[in-house]
């Protein structure tokens, strides 16, 4: 695999922060939305982020006061060694750990746990399950988990619509046909989507209530629920 191959796989932490927006045109979008879920009248005592990758969204929590204490989950050692350095000034706040983010779990520690577009590891429905399960465990009760995911939908049609929409405003963002013909390649494995209503149906099943989804852009979609 080339060097630029590598890249594509959104593995590499030199060039993860470029090269997501590149393929998430709308990236900074779907971060307000999964904060957006949070109620932000007073600071909060602990947040879990699931799948941290170089830092982004846990340095935005951390610079805006908004939480206490940090833990940032990510199963890559690169990603959490730069995580780690990236959040150097907030060490006495935060904790990071190297670990699969769907089966992290620490009982009844969170007030609220985010993720973004960290979950697509669970591939198989047990998997996703087994994922919520986590969560759930992990928040205080009335908890909020908040999380951003590659979607799909029921209809043949309406897939090949909003994957087309996709192609076309990752080609507006400056991909060319051809990266992104292989990043689907490489990433098509590892990113199963699911249509929202999956991912609806393991937040209930595992006893999260108020569930909802609450944003999207043609792939992309955030959801939030709440534990009672």
């Amino acid at each position: 695999m080339s060097k630029g191959s590598a890249s594509l796989t959104l593995e590499d932490p030199e060039v993860y922060d470029e090269e997501i927006r590149r393929f998430v045109p709308y990236y900074d979008e779907m971060i307000d939305s999964i904060l957006d879920c949070l109620p932000r009248l007073h600071s909060v005592d602990s947040i879990l982020e699931l799948g941290c990758r170089t830092g982004d969204l846990s340095l935005r929590l951390l610079a805006s006061g908004f939480c206490r204490r940090l833990v940032a989950v990510d199963r890559a050692n690169e990603m959490v060694i730069v995580c780690r350095s990236r959040l150097g000034k907030y060490s006495r706040q935060v904790e990071v750990v190297q670990a699969n983010p769907c089966e992290f779990s620490r009982a009844n520690s969170f007030d609220y746990v985010l993720a973004n577009l960290s979950l697509h590891c669970a591939e198989f429905a047990e998997q996703k399950k087994m994922a919520c399960r986590n969560v759930f465990e992990s928040l205080k009760p009335g908890g909020i988990f908040s999380f951003s995911v590659m979607l799909t939908t029921e209809s043949r049609e309406s897939r090949e619509k909003i994957r087309s929409l996709w192609e076309r405003d990752v080609i507006e963002n400056g991909v060319s046909r051809e990266e992104l013909e292989e990043w689907q390649t490489l990433n098509k494995k590892n990113r199963p989507a699911v249509a929202p209503r999956h991912w609806l149906s393991c937040l209930k099943k595992v006893g999260f209530e108020n569930c909802d989804f609450v944003w999207c852009e043609t792939i992309f979609g955030t959801l939030r629920a709440r534990k009672p």
